[in-house]
């Protein structure tokens, strides 16, 4: 019961972390002047987002650590927070890279949309559920336990968005496709 709750716990505070996060960078990204390129706009934009992200990740750390009665509250809200900051960053930053060459210049493969996205965010969702996970172990001092807790949370974090992604296709509602952003499929 307690990794179902789990479960709940991460989609539930992580996705809004993850908004808090996109959404504090874009403000400051949207506020300061300049060239989004700008080396000082950009690294401030980026430090943001990490810092809202943060935020989501110390939460869920903090509610993982009440739920699993690990004794170590403090130390798993600041791993949580920099596990997922860190790991979401470091996925953000060259998605929004390979993206914009792949889609915008199409200058990766020629593939539909829908399959590019699904080719770069499931990898990156497994990053990312890796990272987070490998954190938790680390906040524990448990590094046997980071690496374990690393590589499960990868792969079935890396499933889970693979298995909710075909679901919507099957449905016809193709994440990055046409209309995507009308049904919010982007959100997976």
């Amino acid at each position: 019961m307690r990794v179902a709750i789990c479960a709940l716990l991460t989609a539930f505070i992580l996705i809004p972390g993850a908004i808090l996060g996109v959404a504090t960078g874009g403000a400051v990204d949207q506020t300061l002047p300049g060239n989004p390129t700008d080396p000082i706009k950009l690294a401030l934009t980026v430090l943001s987002a990490f810092a809202g992200m943060f935020v989501g990740g110390a939460v869920w750390g903090w509610s993982i650590s009440r739920i699993t009665k690990a004794a170590a509250d403090r130390r798993m809200a600041v791993a949580g927070g920099i596990g997922f900051a860190l790991s979401a960053t470091v996925v953000i930053l060259p998605l929004g890279f390979l993206e914009d060459l792949f889609v915008e210049h199409h200058g990766g493969p020629q593939l539909p949309i829908h399959n590019v996205f699904t080719l770069l965010f499931t990898p990156g969702a497994a990053i990312i559920a890796g990272g987070c996970g490998a954190a938790l172990g680390f906040g524990m001092r448990d590094w046997a336990m980071a690496g374990r807790l690393a590589w499960m949370c990868a792969i079935t974090g890396g499933c889970a968005f693979l298995v909710v992604n075909l679901t919507l296709d099957g449905f016809g509602w193709r994440v990055g496709g046409p209309g995507a952003a009308a049904r919010a499929t982007m959100l997976t």
